[in-house]
């Protein structure tokens, strides 16, 4: 979504304590051979040397690995999408697609379109399990087995294509074009989480939070961010180095206005910082106040987004998130305020992540039954197929 000027915003808080720096922590080793990274809209995405990577479709044909001839790539029509080389991003869309009013619209049978998704478990269990494993071995080779977390989750949004030349749509494949996925997702489709998914799958609240992240990183090492990270009714700040991404998989749904992407990653902690590093960085932070007004809802004295020792500062986020749980996910449903100041532009979007805590774990056993995963795989993808119903379209 577009950036939202401050003075154009509605607030519910205009007056906040501003939080207290208590405790941060150190630059992330670099190791070339078991990481890799990713420039991702100012921020370095962090892969795993051998992390996997999967897309795919899935449509009234089944699962299919490549376009076939009745999908085409159209252009986003929606202003609020990023453009790139003066072009807006591609969408995979039927060619026989429309907006068909629902109750005169043809409807598959909910039983076969449920089982077709399921096979998506099918085709990502042996992915999962293999680079759990080898998420496991990372962290036991290059962190202390508590610094590391693993977490699988969910995401809903878009995936949109971007053409690495010029040249007519119509002559393009997936080979040529380049794939992110946008996490944000219209206000009605929030709306229809709220008052069908979260109900139907017996989600309550478990609680609702307000943070501000500051990212920091350093001229040595511009790929390793710092996000310092203030909840605001603890009112201390913590810090946690880049996720390391394991596994990712897109999933284009063609018979649906919503995209899905599931992410195996590693939460980092710091768990050690020099005097030197808490003096540098500790001093950004004390330059750091909340203003409802300002660029992420946060504003920083002039000229202090650089410490002595060239810590710099380069993206600030506030985020309000509600997070709903139930016997075996946690739902968070999120809206985040973020200013990038590298590039100099900021947006507000809102975003809807399912973390499979069940999944999550079964993985962690010892001796791991196939079966037992397979099962709670279906169980939660049959969660994430209600979760894609939704009546706003991207384009």
């Amino acid at each position: 979504m577009s950036y939202i000027p401050p003075h154009k915003r509605h607030l519910k808080n205009p007056v906040e304590p501003s939080p207290v720096p208590d405790y941060l922590l150190p630059k992330p080793k670099k190791n070339l051979n078991a990481f890799k990274s990713r420039i991702a809209q100012g921020n370095a995405i962090v892969y795993s040397g051998d992390s996997i990577s999967k897309w795919f479709l899935v449509s009234s044909n089944g699962i299919e690995d490549e376009v076939p001839p009745s999908i085409k790539f159209v252009h986003v029509s929606s202003d609020s999408v990023e453009c790139r080389n003066g072009e807006k991003p591609l969408v995979l869309m039927k060619n026989d697609f429309q907006k068909a009013d629902t109750n005169t619209e043809e409807k598959e049978d909910e039983d076969e379109e449920r089982t077709r998704w399921l096979l998506v478990a099918e085709k990502i269990e042996e992915d999962l399990l293999l680079a759990y494993e080898q998420a496991k071995k990372l962290m036991e080779d290059h962190y202390h087995v508590d610094n590391g977390k693993q977490r699988l989750v969910a995401r809903f949004g878009k995936v949109l294509f971007y053409k690495r030349q010029a040249g007519p749509v119509a002559e393009y494949s997936r080979r040529n074009l380049t794939k992110i996925f946008s996490t944000d997702v219209p206000t009605s489709y929030i709306q229809n989480i709220k008052s069908k998914a979260v109900p139907s799958h017996k989600f309550c609240i478990d609680k609702e939070k307000e943070t501000y992240i500051v990212k920091i990183d350093h001229y040595t090492s511009p790929n390793a961010t710092i996000s310092c990270i203030c909840t605001v009714y603890k009112g201390r700040w913590k810090a946690e180095r880049n996720p390391v991404r394991h596994l990712v998989v897109d999933v284009s749904c063609i018979d649906k206005n919503l995209d899905m992407r599931l992410v195996l990653a590693t939460k980092r902690k710091i768990n050690a910082l020099t005097e030197k590093e808490k003096t540098n960085i500790k001093e950004l932070l004390d330059s750091v106040t909340i203003d409802p007004n300002g660029k992420g809802r946060l504003r920083w004295k002039l000229g202090k987004t650089v410490s002595d020792d060239e810590y710099k500062l380069f993206e600030v986020c506030h985020v309000r998130a509600t997070i709903y749980k139930n016997r075996t996910l946690r739902l968070k449903v999120r809206e985040t305020d973020r200013f990038n100041e590298r590039s100099g532009t900021g947006e507000i979007n809102k975003g809807v992540t399912l973390i499979l805590e069940d999944v999550e774990t079964k993985l962690q056993e010892k001796d791991i039954k196939k079966g037992c995963v397979m099962e709670m795989l279906q169980d939660a993808l049959g969660t994430i197929w209600d979760f894609l119903q939704c009546n706003a379209y991207f384009t």
